[in-house]
């Protein structure tokens, strides 16, 4: 069925708050490791002031090469924020059941879901990403969404279903 979302439920959505989520975890460690980094670096040259230039340019160095492993990630989380702002109106909604847990390894065991539901006669399955923890820090906790009714958007070309909220 065609969807009546707006850009702000998307920008609510589950999808688009664990990107943002994901997005503001790498950036604050990237930002914590920098710092950190910086000031060790000057501690260590504060013996002799004319090796603090030297410091600064192999902190740079060091942040460079730590910034091309790590900010990528964060990049590519926000491209799939503009993708799902984006398209959201080519996709169609379904209402499903979250009761096929799978835990995903890639993402330190958060869990993720098998949804099933039919298009135009036709039965679809397919995976949500892994919003689902049970950490302290968790943004979505499984047990809030553990056979719980849910509305999202399926994403054909991806094959992805994106939750949006949980039914009332």
């Amino acid at each position: 069925m065609k969807n009546n979302f707006t850009k702000e439920d998307i920008k609510n959505s589950v999808e688009y708050q664990w990107r943002k989520n994901s997005i503001a975890w790498l950036l604050g460690i990237w930002a914590v490791i920098a710092v950190v980094m910086l000031f060790a670096t000057l501690a260590g040259s504060l013996g002799d002031i004319k090796y603090i230039g030297l410091s600064l340019r192999i902190w740079l160095i060091v942040m460079a090469i730590y910034s091309t492993a790590l900010l990528p990630f964060a990049v590519f989380y926000f491209y799939k924020m503009i993708y799902l702002l984006k398209h959201y109106t080519e996709f169609n909604s379904y209402e499903v059941v979250l009761d096929r847990v799978s835990t995903s390894y890639a993402y330190k065991g958060a869990v993720y879901y098998t949804v099933t539901f039919n298009d135009s006669g036709a039965s679809i399955q397919v995976s949500t990403n892994p919003y689902f923890s049970s950490g302290i820090f968790a943004r979505f906790t499984l047990e809030d969404y553990n056979n719980e009714r849910v509305v999202g958007l399926y994403d054909s070309q991806m094959d992805k279903f994106y939750i949006i909220r949980k039914v009332d």
